[in-house]
């Protein structure tokens, strides 16, 4: 592998060591996702009580912001195998009760709620440890890499969980997430603590420090809320799915499976080009992408057939990962390492805790308009959004030279 190509964060042993783990663990994630919500569906035949779930999952990412203090306070390590076995113990809890017909509607509510308090811990700490797996000049290549990890699990797992759910029913799903978490963990072990590019933890990181500093940059303010209007309408992959195979075309779970597959098909391609980039994109090219996005999922809701629908999906796929493969890249490097974590808790609670109320909306618009309507809105609220702050932040979107915190938050 040379120091300049597509691979290059392979030459690090503890990135290779974690790329496996996570994914495996990426791929057990998604192959509860899908199984999820295919219970949910068995269980209630209603959408609104899907997206109360999706909901519940979704809404403790509103406080990431915890996980990312926490990440900049103790060693990440040490946090990844707490949340790590946390979420092999709600996995396994739901399989068991699964596999053995015990289930209730009650049970998947309170283990979706258990998980998203897991995730809004683990996600700002996998997040900001992934530049501590590489030297300085590789984090770009790295965080790439990280997405196409996570896309190729997107391809695998979606399709995997609608096979083994027509086979076996959901419960094995759960279980193999739950075996999943058990990688993450091992990989954690045989890492090198003596390889990795970090600071100290500080005892006395402060969340409030994190806030001025963002308040204090007007590219991160624009960016937290592209996101938010990005991720909350815009990145409901699974959710519109579920809503157009099982109300709009009335299908099983293998053909909802595969649209899970379809959607990853663009989204691989957009990340095996990123992983070719040795920049942040910035804030200008992500608004393009969120737009483009937007556009994509209006596009997909006025297809007519499943056929038609599935071939419009890798376009959207390609836009939701190129927008968030810019994003991550752009807050990682454009963020001072010291105050990384607490950010990128900030920057995943705006990508992941807003959804909770989009869910049940988009639910009840599924139940009273139709899959269609509901998912045009999406698109549109997306495009028009992330456009009013591109006009509100316009020529103020370009990072300081200098990121350290004493420089940007001046006494």
């Amino acid at each position: 592998m040379t120091a300049n190509g597509s691979l290059r964060s392979f030459r690090h042993r503890n990135f290779r060591i974690y790329y496996v783990s996570t994914t495996l663990s990426n791929i057990g994630t998604w192959v509860q996702r899908i199984a999820q919500n295919w219970l949910v569906l068995e269980l209630t035949n209603n959408a609104l009580w899907l997206g109360v779930v999706v909901a519940l999952q979704s809404a403790p990412s509103l406080f990431s912001f915890f996980g990312g203090t926490l990440a900049d306070r103790i060693s990440k390590p040490k946090l990844l195998v707490f949340t790590s076995f946390s979420g092999f113990l709600w996995a396994g809890a739901l399989g068991l009760l699964v596999v053995t017909n015990h289930v209730l509607l009650w049970h998947v509510l309170v283990i979706a709620l258990a998980l998203g308090i897991t995730s809004a811990v683990d996600g700002p700490v996998r997040h900001s440890f992934i530049p501590e797996l590489v030297p300085e000049e590789d984090i770009p290549n790295s965080v790439a890499l990280n997405s196409v990890n996570f896309n190729t699990a997107r391809l695998i797992g979606p399709a995997l969980s609608g096979f083994m759910i027509e086979a076996f029913d959901t419960g094995p799903s759960f279980l193999l997430n739950a075996i999943s978490f058990l990688a993450v963990i091992a990989a954690v072990l045989m890492i090198d603590n003596k390889e990795l590019h970090r600071k100290e933890p500080r005892a006395g990181a402060r969340f409030s420090e994190a806030v001025k500093y963002i308040r204090a940059r007007p590219d991160l303010m624009a960016m937290m809320l592209v996101i938010f209007f990005f991720a909350t309408f815009g990145v409901n992959p699974e959710l519109f799915s579920a809503i157009m195979a099982t109300k709009e075309f009335g299908l099983q779970a293998g053909e909802f499976g595969l649209l899970g597959s379809v959607i990853a098909l663009g989204s691989l391609t957009a990340t095996l080009i990123a992983t070719k980039q040795e920049h942040a994109p910035g804030i200008s090219r992500i608004i393009k992408y969120a737009i483009f996005t937007g556009c994509a999922i209006i596009f997909s809701a006025l297809m007519p057939t499943y056929l038609l629908y599935a071939m419009a999906l890798p376009i959207y796929g390609f836009g939701m990962l190129t927008t968030a493969v810019a994003s991550n890249t752009t807050i990682q490097l454009n963020t001072a390492p010291e105050i990384r974590g607490r950010v990128i808790g900030i920057y995943l609670a705006m990508w992941m805790g807003f959804a909770p109320g989009v869910a049940p909306l988009l639910g009840w618009m599924t139940e009273h308009f139709g899959a269609r309507i509901a998912i045009a809105f999406s698109g549109s609220v997306t495009v028009l959004g992330v456009s009013i702050v591109a006009w509100i932040y316009r020529g103020r979107l370009h990072p300081p030279e200098d990121l350290s915190i004493e420089s940007v938050v001046r006494p």
